[in-house]
């Protein structure tokens, strides 16, 4: 085993930070807090990481632009973003839209094959879970701001659900966007697929305001992965027609989403207003804010 970079924070949950990557891994076993399991996956997930590396020149192509013939000899990593971003019908996406949220799911499946009842891995705001029996639900916190980055609600999920995974997207993240969504969560069967749709609705959630200044993606990261596009530099105060059209236009999006089965539902921020989203009849999470601020918007629209 590697001499790996880990730091206890707490019982049973462990501070993995290596390369790019910064992920809490939290593990239990028996109904109680191990660490061990969570130690295990992340010694595997540098070997992940390591054979990602070696083909990060494919990974940062557009997936319209790789050769299906050659993806076999991908590692497991790469073949699962590639997959993910590819159910977006987008071909300007490159695999590393799905990056973070396969890291978080390969950690969980790790963890659970190093013993674990429970697990959770929180890969930078992407998270990746397994229920125990003994736990019936799970509350996660959220932001309705990247750019304030202070969470501000808190998602509870029915272990029922089906959902094992979600990520956020949007203006003031960690990566580009080319919408004015102030924050996007997603949430999926798997942590991947969220992540790449997180991505895509956060972009749709746009409009036509002429103060949002924009620019070529590399103007502001000369190493993006998506060169020659258009991303969004600032966002000002938005009138509240312009906030109404990016709200119903990531709506839109977010409901092709759930409707091709790729997301369980979405929950749209865009300057205080939220649009909540899901597959089916019934709503699969409960929304609660934190604080009165950024409650305002319509969510009981449903597919």
């Amino acid at each position: 085993m590697k001499d790996i970079p880990l730091r206890l924070v707490d019982e049973g949950t462990l501070l993995l930070e290596y390369g790019p990557i910064t992920m809490l891994l939290e593990s239990w076993r028996g109904g109680r807090p191990d660490a061990e399991p969570a130690r295990g996956a992340a010694d595997a997930l540098i070997g992940h990481f390591e054979d990602l590396t070696r083909f990060l020149d494919r990974a940062r192509r557009s997936v319209a632009c790789l050769n299906r013939d050659e993806e076999g000899t991908y590692p497991l990593p790469l073949r699962r973003m590639a997959e993910a971003v590819r159910r977006l019908g987008e071909d300007d996406f490159t695999p590393m839209a799905a990056v973070a949220g396969t890291f978080a799911d390969l950690a969980v499946e790790e963890m659970v094959r190093f013993g674990a009842d429970y697990a959770l891995a929180n890969n930078g705001g992407d998270v990746a879970f397994r229920l125990s029996p003994r736990r019936e639900r799970l509350a996660v916190g959220i932001v309705s701001d990247l750019a304030r980055g202070r969470v501000s609600h808190r998602l509870i999920l029915d272990g029922r659900s089906g959902i094992r995974g979600l990520a956020t997207s949007g203006f003031g993240g960690r990566s580009l966007t080319r919408g004015v969504a102030s924050a996007v969560t997603v949430l999926a069967e798997e942590s991947r697929l969220a992540d790449a749709a997180a991505t895509s609705i956060a972009n749709a959630c746009d409009c036509d305001d002429p103060a949002v200044e924009r620019c070529l993606a590399e103007e502001i990261d000369y190493d993006t992965d998506i060169p020659g596009l258009t991303v969004t530099r600032s966002v000002p105060r938005l009138s509240a027609s312009s906030i109404k059209t990016a709200l119903e236009r990531g709506s839109e999006r977010a409901e092709e989403l759930c409707a091709g089965a790729m997301i369980r539902g979405a929950v749209l921020f865009v300057a205080g207003s939220v649009a909540l989203r899901w597959q089916g009849e019934e709503r699969p999470f409960i929304l609660e804010a934190f604080e009165s601020a950024g409650t305002g918007g319509s969510d009981d629209d449903r597919l």
